[in-house]
């Protein structure tokens, strides 16, 4: 092994790797040891020979074979000297340095190992100063929930950032139990079946810090078929932590309303979000947001934005109000974490009680025409209420304030668990280019789901009700599904699950219903991320 230090200088000084570093540390041990080892017989010898010359005639002692041990004595002392300065210098690199997000049964001792080269140089490496032959690399990467390049310290290299990604490639199929459906305006439209394999979503996010640690970034990246198979940019905003408990981020996000929508399309308990909660959920937008925790396990957000659903609308379609919305949660029981279903079969009962806010004032353009910013909204019957005739014939609606406000519970003990959310939504002050029967609206909604894990972290099976009602009609959806996680992991999951669809007033490719369905919609699902 200590030949290995022998070589040339050509190949001495060419770059170091982390496994060539652990070998070549153990060579200096080595060579290390048989120095010290060959220094202490030397000084054995010498301290010998001394003795014996007091036993022997001055005038056959031979000073010259004394002055040349010592002089080699004096070169073996340096070198080790040498080899000692290269032992710190390289086991430096080797540090144990603590993982705060590690939640093993040894939390915060995980060793991390810098990156150390060896620096090309012109002349003889070993007329160069020790300390410049060596740098140590501030970046490492690693896998921790996702891809990650983080740096050993963040004061002096304060960047970051973390790629996830996930994908769901669905098959949908829905036979109708009629061919026609007809909306408040009077307009018959036809219902069909369908039959379709499609990427639902496919998602890269991008996160962590950068300039300062308490300034961080998020950004997500989506793709499916249903949306011409381009790529759009779902999310993305700047954050600053202002304090340990409040946080500020400026961008494009998810309004903060409806408890289940801004769980996220990962976690849901079927292969997709309640109808009706697609049907009252708000969308994204441009705006500010707050985010802060109160309490032990208290959880709050508001906002100030552009609109209830702007996501990727032009300001040439929407109108000059802004949008107010705020939420909270609190955990009684302990923190409840972030899936509703209990893949980890909690031995304490948890639970999550909270509720939503919304206030949107929607404006027409200067000429009364409503604007693209409310499309979205649809009488319970699933008539759009800015259609002509939508309340009155020959009449359109042009302006409106809403007011949305969710009420939700969660629930999960060994392996059972339940969420229901109730919505009232209110349409008001409305404004038209005719009369109108009425000046405003109430619209009502529920769901109610529940599931039990029959294979602990592999098998649940679920069923969920959940209906929408008001002044124009009703509808309503009774499912029953399951979920398989063959690696025992929440990051892989088939699901299957039927739905039974009575008048659906809600229009949403992204979950497969669409306004007026009244048959069976059949979904199947597998669906992976890292």
């Amino acid at each position: 092994m200590t030949a290995l230090l022998d070589l040339p200088r050509t190949y001495r000084c060419r770059k170091l790797t982390v496994a060539e570093g652990s070998l070549r540390t153990a060579i200096l041990f080595e060579r290390l040891f048989v120095l010290s080892n060959r220094h202490f017989l030397l000084s054995v010898l010498v301290l010998a020979f001394a003795l014996s010359a007091n036993a022997i005639d001055p005038i056959e002692t031979s000073p010259a074979t004394l002055e040349q041990l010592q002089t080699q004595l004096t070169q073996q002392a340096g070198e080790i000297e040498k080899l000692r300065q290269r032992l710190d210098d390289e086991g430096s690199c080797l540090v144990v340095r603590p993982d705060r997000a590690d939640r093993s049964c040894t939390p915060g001792m995980i060793e991390r190992v810098p990156l150390v080269t060896e620096l090309p140089v012109e002349a003889d490496c070993d007329s160069i100063d020790a300390s410049s032959k060596f740098k140590t690399l501030d970046v490492y990467a690693d896998y921790d929930r996702g891809f990650v390049m983080r740096p050993f310290d963040k004061t002096k290299s304060p960047y970051e950032v973390k790629l996830n990604g996930w994908i769901q490639f669905r098959h949908h199929a829905f036979s109708r139990h009629t061919e026609t459906w007809t909306d408040n305006a009077g307009i018959t439209r036809p219902v069909l079946n369908r039959n379709v394999f499609d990427i639902e979503r496919a998602r890269l996010t991008f996160r962590g810090f950068a300039v300062d640690p308490r300034l961080t970034y998020f950004l997500q990246l989506d793709g499916d078929t249903d949306g011409f198979h381009t790529v759009d940019f779902f999310d993305y905003w700047w954050a600053w932590q202002l304090t340990d408990r409040f946080q500020i981020q400026m961008g494009k996000r998810k309004v903060t309303a409806s408890r289940q929508w801004l769980l996220g399309a990962r976690r849901t308990r079927f292969i997709d979000r309640p109808m009706a909660n697609d049907f009252f959920r708000p969308d994204r937008t441009v705006g500010i947001f707050g985010v802060g925790k109160f309490a032990q396990h208290g959880h709050y957000e508001l906002m100030v934005g552009n609109g209830y659903r702007t996501a990727n609308l032009p300001e040439a379609v929407s109108d000059n109000q802004f949008t107010f919305a705020a939420t909270s949660f609190f955990d009684p029981l302990g923190d409840f974490g972030g899936q509703i279903v209990d893949f980890d079969c909690s031995s304490n009962a948890l639970l999550r009680i909270g509720h939503s806010m919304v206030y949107s004032p929607q404006a027409s353009n200067e000429s009364g025409i409503p604007l693209d910013e409310s499309d979205f909204l649809r009488l319970t019957d699933g008539t759009r209420l800015t259609q002509t005739g939508a309340l009155a014939p020959g009449v359109t609606v042009s302006e409106f304030d809403l007011w949305l406000y969710g009420i939700d519970l969660a629930w999960k003990h060994r392996g059972w668990s339940a969420t229901s959310e109730v919505f009232i939504r209110w349409i008001e002050s409305l404004h038209s280019d005719g009369a109108l029967p009425v000046d405003g609206t109430i619209q009502n909604g529920c769901y109610v789901e529940g599931g039990k894990f029959l294979v602990a972290q592999t098998l649940d099976v679920n069923l969920r009700f959940s209906y929408v009602e008001g002044d124009f009609g009703n509808g309503s959806e009774c499912a029953a599904g399951f979920n398989w996680y063959p690696l025992s992991k929440p990051t892989v999951k088939f699901s299957f699950d039927f739905t039974q669809l009575d008048g659906s007033p809600l229009q949403n490719r992204t979950s497969d219903i669409l306004v007026g369905d009244d048959g069976t919609l059949f979904r199947t699902q597998f669906q992976a991320e890292f």
